[in-house]
């Protein structure tokens, strides 16, 4: 990063909108909303059984989400 940059001036690398996945009648994630500026560290925590492990596998395409959209933008 230039000295003058911030990160909220760099392209997302990641987008999620309204993203929704349940395992039969229980819903794990409802309605997430998540950018990642390219060159941003972030932490995703939780208790047992809050989706974190579901997150990160809808967005490696691991786990097929059900309602939402989902990029993930690769640099040139």
């Amino acid at each position: 990063m230039n000295d003058g940059e911030k990160l909220s001036d760099r392209a997302p690398a990641i987008r999620i909108e309204n993203l929704g996945k349940s395992f039969g009648d229980f819903q794990v994630l409802r309605n997430v909303n998540l950018t990642v500026c390219q060159g941003e560290k972030i932490v995703v925590c939780g208790p047992s059984g809050s989706g974190k492990s579901t997150l990160i596998r809808s967005i490696n395409r691991l786990e097929q989400h059900q309602s939402g959209r989902i990029v993930v933008e690769v640099p040139n």
